[in-house]
């Protein structure tokens, strides 16, 4: 039955996550997940169970293109970081003892984010509240808050079933409540006016990008009909990562295409492009400023492990044939802005978004932040929407609004509050057209950094100590 349980709570805490998004499924599968595994006599095995489904579930889409040997490599590698959950099963300290699962989910959440090859912490537990009611909390103390609370009300339903402990599930709804409260920060230093494109793809899949010159051509002529639909023009138009992945100055024709584009409507026209650098190709996001000629150039500083890169090669190709037919990117090392008017845009590529530090580093001197990049690779999938919930936890916890622009979508518009302005239909060309929020002030979480996951690790350590010195 402990199994079984295991099983269910995982499944629950996957639908917390994109497509479904039901944040409430996290408090419910941690309390299901206490009950089996203070029942079983096999507390590792279970907790291993639950992290496994869980898992599997949330991160399936990684391998529609590449098989299933991949997937079975990062989910029993993600898996392992919850095998210390099997020690709330120790006997003593009966109702003291579940709150264990809060370090340990916790820190679990962290280190995978950090290791191996960089950490991969794309289904971090806080990734799944983008809907919860307490989401502005995550401007003053985090993301990892989130995944605090969201855990804490899953012991608090734990412990109000055992009808033990009461004062505790008081406590824990309190701050909840006070947290729902919190207000948003002021945004107020004016605004500028985006065209951002999504031009879509001939072909889904890893070679989305065989036919770049039509990924290309899509897109300009995606341009062109957004420019003859909306009413006023913009201050800068936005392309989406890959959707230029021929060198623009290796090729001429498509360098002058962008230029042309730029100084024929006098607007700054910022793209996606995949350069041939002097090591190496490099993920770089381009603007041409109004006049045609290219004023800011970022490279990629946080690259993806076996997608952009292939860490353990001879081991990785074994695992899986597309392994061989990768060629490593070149990462950057500067912090570059797109300065468009009053506009500092921080440009975000893909699998950026997933990097604490590279998003905390490159929003310092901005007010606007943008994320380009490629879901084509993973169409059809909830792997698109669990982007974007993710980029609207780093626009409440940046103090930021973002325009999230994809070359299949989902793609968006993003207040500093984690609400959706305006988005897009996965698989299908369209546009985001409007005014977004400039804002240079730094919310208290961007101002701890973070030591907020710290904190909130310590405090989660202190509770545990804490009851279980009382309940002795």
């Amino acid at each position: 039955m402990s199994f079984v349980l295991a099983i269910l709570s995982g499944v629950f805490l996957s639908g917390a996550f994109a497509p479904l998004n039901w944040w409430f499924l996290l408090p419910i599968s941690v309390a299901l997940f206490l009950y089996s595994v203070t029942k079983t006599r096999k507390p590792f095995l279970t907790s291993f169970i639950f992290a496994a489904v869980f898992n599997y579930l949330t991160l399936r889409w990684s391998g529609i293109y590449v098989g299933l040997l991949p997937v079975f490599f990062l989910v029993l590698l993600q898996s392992i970081f919850y095998l210390p959950l099997g020690f709330i099963s120790y006997k003593r300290n009966r109702y003291s003892r579940v709150w264990l699962i809060l370090p340990v989910l916790l820190i679990a959440d962290e280190i995978r984010s950090i290791i191996p090859f960089g950490g991969f912490g794309w289904n971090r537990l806080s990734f799944s509240q983008a809907d919860s009611p307490y989401i502005i909390a995550a401007a003053y103390f985090g993301d990892s808050v989130l995944a605090f609370f969201g855990i804490s009300l899953g012991i608090a339903l734990y412990l109000l079933c055992a009808r033990a402990q009461l004062f505790s599930v008081a406590i824990i709804s309190a701050i909840t409540t006070v947290a729902i409260l919190l207000p948003v920060p002021v945004i107020g230093q004016g605004s500028v006016n985006v065209l951002a494109v999504q031009g879509n793809v001939p072909k889904l899949g890893l070679d989305f990008n065989s036919r770049a010159q039509e990924v290309f051509n899509y897109h300009l002529k995606q341009t062109d009909i957004a420019l003859r639909a909306i009413q006023s023009k913009p201050d800068v138009i936005i392309w989406p990562e890959n959707s230029v992945d021929i060198d623009p100055f290796m090729n001429p024709q498509i360098g002058k295409k962008i230029s042309d584009l730029a100084k024929q409507i006098e607007v700054p026209v910022i793209v996606g492009a995949v350069l041939k650098g002097t090591e190496g190709p490099e993920n770089a996001s381009v603007m041409w400023n109004s006049d045609g000629l290219v004023s800011s150039k970022y490279v990629k500083r946080s690259l993806t492990p076996f997608g952009e890169y292939i860490p353990l090669r001879k081991l990785a190709s074994a695992v899986s044939p597309f392994a061989e037919g990768v060629v490593d990117f070149v990462p950057g090392n500067e912090i570059i802005l797109h300065q468009v008017g009053r506009a500092a845009i921080a440009p975000i590529i893909c699998y950026e978004i997933i990097n604490d530090s590279a998003v905390h580093s490159i929003s310092k001197n901005s007010n606007l932040l943008i994320v380009q990049t490629n879901n084509a690779t993973f169409a059809d999938s909830g792997q698109s929407a669990q982007q974007l919930n993710i980029t609207r936890i780093r626009a409440v916890e940046n103090n930021r609004w973002v325009v999230s622009i994809s070359t299949t979508g989902v793609s968006a518009i993003i207040d500093n509050s984690g609400g959706i302005q305006q988005i897009t239909k996965q698989n299908s060309a369209s546009f985001l057209s409007g005014d977004v929020q400039l804002s240079s002030g730094t919310s208290l979480a961007y101002k701890i950094g973070n030591w907020t996951a710290f904190v909130c690790i310590l405090l989660s350590i202190a509770i545990y100590l804490g009851k279980r010195r009382r309940d002795a």
